[in-house]
């Protein structure tokens, strides 16, 4: 399903089912060795599914937000590949969106967190050109004509120092001072 986002439309599946993350990728074009993230409903999950060291700690001041953050699950967690890394590494968000945190309420579980777009090609922010563009999907929440705002900034925390893998919506200088050390690029 194409849900609107914080960001653009976006793929809302059941991140923990192997057969509904693959057919985000068939609808996508992209391979699974480019993980997609996943969105949860409250900073608590975050907590219970991951590793959350002083650090990790910190940069959940940025949530909810237009970030996606890189962390490592905890041990006996798991999830399908194209979501989870072959280093248990999954990223996260917790979207300003109302929607998103709704959506995963409901379910009861996370939804992957990809935008809504062929692989490569730009994010899309309309419904109509969702569903041009991406035919199989099952179901669109159409909200019209979303605002072209930034994809989200991702920030992996697994590394010392952090590194900021795509700079988005999130400038380096708050992430930078919101974490207290200085963020690789």
């Amino acid at each position: 399903m194409a849900i609107p986002t914080d960001t653009c439309y976006g793929l809302a599946a059941n991140a923990v089912d192997e057969r509904a993350v693959a057919k985000v990728f068939r609808v996508k074009s992209r391979p699974l060795s480019k993980p997609v993230s996943i969105f949860v409903d409250s900073i608590e999950r975050i907590r219970e599914l991951f590793v959350v060291d002083e650090l990790s700690e910190r940069s959940l001041r940025l949530l909810p937000g237009r970030v996606t953050l890189i962390l490592r699950l905890r041990e006996g967690i798991s999830f399908p590949e194209g979501v989870m890394a072959r280093d248990r590494k999954v990223g996260v968000r917790l979207s300003p969106h109302p929607l998103p945190g709704l959506v995963v309420r409901a379910f009861g579980k996370p939804i992957t967190a990809t935008s809504a777009n062929r692989s490569g090609a730009p994010p899309l922010y309309d419904a109509h050109e969702v569903a041009r563009e991406l035919p199989a999907i099952d179901l669109i929440v159409d909200a019209g004509s979303l605002p072209r705002r930034p994809v989200s900034t991702v920030i992996d925390l697994t590394c010392t120092p952090p590194r900021v893998l795509r700079e988005g919506a999130v400038p380096l200088h708050r992430i930078a001072r919101v974490l207290g050390l200085e963020v690789q690029h």
